[in-house]
């Protein structure tokens, strides 16, 4: 039989992706054996955790902000109470970290949050610039807190300027 020159490498994929696909298929149902039969099966889907927080930051400014809004998401099953957020500012390979005792002259925390309850704090960042100067230089900032229990949650790092 000839073959044109064409053909081989639609050969060759073809080849390629039905050993991928039969490999996937394979290794798939070894997991399920080795883990009984209500073994999971291998997805891409988000696993749900008893105790989980989900923090987010944004700013009102892309460059040099004033104000960072951070949102606390109760993403878990159960309720789940947090310390004070710990604010960390860093710069190359040196950081600053800030415990948030009061808002607005009262103390919130340790704060509870329901399932699918969410807590929204706004930081005005000159707060810490006119008491600590050298934090202007700070390039990125996140944002920690821990639980009760000692699990701790992180937020994204988010640029505050580029250099």
């Amino acid at each position: 039989m000839v073959y044109s020159p064409f053909m081989d490498p639609i050969l060759k994929w073809s080849l390629i992706i039905t050993v991928l696909v039969i490999g996937f298929f394979l290794f798939n149902r070894s997991r399920t054996f080795a883990k009984g039969a209500n073994g999971r099966k291998l997805s891409f889907k988000k696993k749900s955790k008893p105790y989980d927080a989900d923090i987010t930051l944004t700013k009102n400014r892309f460059l040099n902000p004033s104000n960072i809004e951070m949102t606390v998401t109760n993403t878990g099953l159960k309720d789940i109470d947090l310390h004070a957020p710990v604010i960390v500012f860093k710069r190359w390979f040196t950081k600053r970290k800030f415990r948030v005792l009061r808002v607005e002259h009262s103390e919130i925390y340790p704060i509870l949050l329901e399932p699918g309850d969410a807590s929204v704090l706004d930081i005005s960042l000159d707060q810490f610039f006119e008491v600590v100067p050298e934090l202007q230089l700070a390039c990125r900032m996140s944002i920690e807190m821990k639980d009760l229990n000692g699990k701790q949650f992180k937020s994204g790092t988010i640029r505050l300027k580029w250099f």
